[in-house]
This record gives structure tokens, sequence and C-alpha cells, in this order.
């Protein structure tokens, strides 16, 4: 009793993000602003005229929440039963979405939720418990 199981507050975390993360890339394409644009100004081709970075979180933000439901089709591969694909993936993710401003909350609780994994897979966690739970669905 007491004990913390990470993989699964992670994947809460990380459904969390994936849901602000469409929202903050809806937002993105109608409020273009860069997060790093006073520092920064070669990167002004990203967000006009079309902003490509949200359209890009748009499409990462339905992949997380595709990976962590998981969808039919996606149930029992490797990005759903293994931690390594979605650590690097999440990095990833996060590393593109900070630069729009609508998503850098989303990025960081992506990168909070690939550390909880992170910590998930040294303690030796598996996902069994998890995807039991979510294939009665």
């Amino acid at each position: 009793m007491g004990k913390l199981i990470w993989n699964q507050w992670a994947r809460l975390i990380a459904l969390t993000a994936g849901t602000f993360e469409v929202i903050g890339g809806i937002f993105g394409i109608f409020y273009r602003y860069s997060m790093f644009n006073a520092v920064i100004k070669d990167i002004d081709f990203l967000f006009n005229p079309i902003n490509v970075v949200a359209i890009l979180c748009i499409i990462f933000g339905t992949i997380v929440l595709a990976i962590e439901l998981p969808l039919k089709f996606l149930n029992n591969t490797i990005i759903t039963t293994s931690y390594i694909p979605r650590i690097l993936l999440y990095f990833i993710i996060s590393a593109i979405s900070v630069f729009n401003y609508q998503n850098v909350n989303p990025a960081l609780y992506l990168f909070i939720a690939m550390l909880m994994y992170i910590k998930a897979a040294v303690n030796g966690e598996t996902n069994r418990v998890n995807s039991n739970i979510r294939s009665r669905a």
C-alpha cells in the first residue's frame, strides 16, 4: 500500500498533454507567435504565412492521444507495450512543441511524462496492468 505506479501516472499526464497539445495547436493557427520570437528572428518562416508548428502540434497531440488510449490498430504494438519508444517520441514532440507559444505547457507536461516513464522503466514496471484495463473497453 502506498506504492506509486509511475506508468499510470505518466499515462494520465500524457493524456492531458495530448489534449492540451491539440487545443494549443488550434489556437496557434489563429494566433501566430513563437516562444522565441524576441530572441530568434530567423525562424519566422515557420509561423508566417501559415503556422507550421501549430499544425505539427495538432498532429502530435492526436498521436499522443492515440498512443495513450490506445486505438485498436495500435493495441499490443511496441509503441504501446514498451516505454522506450514513448520516451524518445515524447522528447522529440516536446522539443518541437516548445517553439509554439500556445504549446509550451503541453511540451512541459510531455517532458514530465517522459521523465516518469524513465522512472517506471528503471523501477522495472511493466505495462501489463495498464493494457489489461484499457483492452476491456
